[in-house]
């Protein structure tokens, strides 16, 4: 019974680990260091995602009081969504806004593009993505 459940844990562990081997997604624009991580990670075809941005300055302080929103679309597939904004909330105020994407709805590339206001500043980032076809 012990090595049934020593291999319970271990691939427990292994698939915790495996979770992790997807990085936040970084940028940097106009003097502010963004940060983008999605649930799940990777995205996923035919699921929706959480979407998280973290915003700091360029003295690495958390930019708390902007307006955040994003878009998703695959470039060359237009599509009905591909010009619908979601709003994003930063509720604990410390620089994360979040929020829930839109289905994605096939496999190949997806750009999810952030546009953000923080005081008079007025930035756009996209990040581009490759979601795989289930098998």
């Amino acid at each position: 019974m012990r090595i049934a459940n020593y291999v319970v844990l271990s691939g427990c562990l292994l698939l915790s680990a495996c979770s992790d081997l997807q990085p936040a997604k970084t940028a940097t624009v106009g003097g502010y260091a963004l940060q983008v991580k999605t649930d799940p990670a990777p995205l996923m075809v035919g699921k929706s995602a959480g979407i998280t941005l973290s915003i700091h300055d360029g003295i690495n302080q958390p930019a708390n009081n902007c307006k955040v929103r994003f878009r998703q679309y695959m470039p060359g597939h237009e599509m009905e969504l591909d010009d619908t904004y979601v709003l994003m909330v930063d509720q604990a105020k410390v620089g994360k806004y979040a929020a829930h994407s839109g289905e994605f709805r096939m496999g190949g590339d997806w750009v999810i593009e952030f546009d953000f206001a923080c005081g008079k500043d007025r930035h756009t980032q996209p990040f581009d993505y490759h979601l795989e076809w289930p098998e």
